[in-house]
């Protein structure tokens, strides 16, 4: 089950690291207020001028004009294209390639494609599923929201435990301004996938003079799966200018999240072993964990700008709560690179 998670040896050690983490956000904001104190009415009134004629931020609020993306990104989140929830509840060592273009039109609104490619089981690389994507967003000059669908295209025949889900839906709202700026995010996915696993089976035959049988076969099931998150989080927006050129930009915006969500699986045996009667009670299968506590999260945010270039790392730390017997500790990271027209 992809949302199933569990402990090693080593959770002592990863907690301390995520305390680190934790830590290390508090002093960006605690820094951030020293120096939104420290500024004097003339810097407030040169940042403020700057920030107006700042053709990046001018796009993003939809004030100038349509805009196209073309990006190709990298990284290791497999499910969602914006919740960084769902994505931790199955993290797997595999690099997943993401091309895309995305076509921003000045009301806010936006659509696009992005293809999903990582190697098989014969190490070569192939699609395993296409998202299309539908979003609206708001900048406004005290708060921001967007919210998004995303329809995953992907060949539901195949055994394919990568692409979980066929429908995205994300929402957020947050605070554009202080030193703190609280925000509070939704996500809900679901959708069907099949999988296929070397399974063993006992039958219990009491009557025959050669005791139980062991029954080792390919498990087949297919599964029809969903996950909910609800995420209120802080942060705070760092920019600085002319790093390398007289042009160019880096924001950076470290976030603390706590992350709670609920989750359901329905699986379905379709090997003919399960047809049998002593099987038959395990053909189908639900699994449900309810709405709670489930994580903390650390995120940190850059993008980089330069003329119609631009770079967007990500990393995000997410350190699970509830008993499991999986690790708890999971790291996803991406970076995105591309050119905006």
């Amino acid at each position: 089950m992809a949302v199933t998670r569990s402990i090693k040896p080593t959770h002592l050690n990863n907690m301390q690291k995520f305390h680190l983490l934790v830590v290390s956000v508090f002093i960006c904001c605690a820094v951030a207020q020293a120096q939104t104190d420290s500024l004097s009415k003339q810097d407030k009134a040169a940042l403020d001028s700057m920030m107006a004629k700042d053709e990046f931020l001018k796009m993003m609020e939809g004030k100038e004009k349509n805009a196209v993306d073309i990006s190709v990104g990298l990284g290791n989140g497999a499910f969602s294209s914006d919740n960084q929830a769902a994505n931790a509840t199955g993290v797997t060592n595999q690099l997943i390639f993401t091309p895309g273009i995305m076509y921003r039109l000045k009301s806010g609104f936006s659509f696009g494609a992005t293809g999903y490619l990582t190697n098989d089981s014969a190490n070569k690389l192939q699609l395993y599923q296409t998202g299309l994507s539908a979003a609206y967003e708001y900048y406004g000059k005290e708060v921001s929201t967007a919210i998004s669908y995303t329809r995953f295209i992907s060949d539901t025949k195949k055994y394919n435990n990568k692409s979980l889900y066929q429908n995205d839906f994300f929402a957020n709202i947050k605070k554009v301004r202080g030193a703190v700026q609280p925000g509070i995010s939704l996500g809900f996915s679901n959708g069907n996938y099949k999988e296929a696993t070397l399974a063993s089976f006992i039958l219990r035959r009491p009557l025959n003079p050669r005791g139980d049988t062991l029954i080792v076969a390919v498990d087949s099931t297919d599964n029809k799966a969903s996950y909910f998150s609800l995420s209120p989080s802080i942060q705070h927006d760092f920019s600085f200018y002319k790093i390398f050129s007289a042009g160019d930009e880096l924001d950076f915006t470290p976030s603390l999240i706590v992350n709670f969500g609920s989750d359901k699986l329905t699986q379905t045996h379709t090997n003919k072993l399960f047809n049998r009667p002593a099987l038959s009670k395990r053909k189908k299968v639900e699994a449900n964990n309810q709405f709670q506590l489930q994580s903390l999260a650390v995120s940190f945010d850059f993008t980089y700008s330069v003329g119609k270039f631009f770079l967007q790392p990500n990393v995000y730390f997410d350190y699970y709560l509830p008993s499991t017997t999986a690790k708890r500790l999971s790291s996803i990271f991406a970076v995105t690179t591309g050119f905006t027209f």
